[in-house]
């Protein structure tokens, strides 16, 4: 099994509660690919660091890895 980064994404809320609810949302779901020509893999969100706040805003990054089976 390999695990592979596929893609990132920086996620802004006005709010702490608000960036919370997304980012819960986002790690709960699971994303399974079983009609793979080659391989069957699944993946999930995962935080990639802390929240912040700056500006009035928060910040918070996420990455997708994905881990595949030959």
């Amino acid at each position: 099994m390999m695990t592979v980064q596929r893609k990132y994404k920086i996620i802004k809320k006005a709010s702490l509660k608000e960036l919370s609810e997304e980012v819960n949302e986002l790690i709960q779901r699971e994303y399974k690919d079983r009609e793979g020509f080659i391989y069957q893999s699944s993946g999930r969100w995962q935080c990639l660091g802390a929240p912040f706040a700056q500006n009035e805003h928060w910040f918070q990054g996420m990455v997708f890895l994905q881990e595949e089976v030959d």
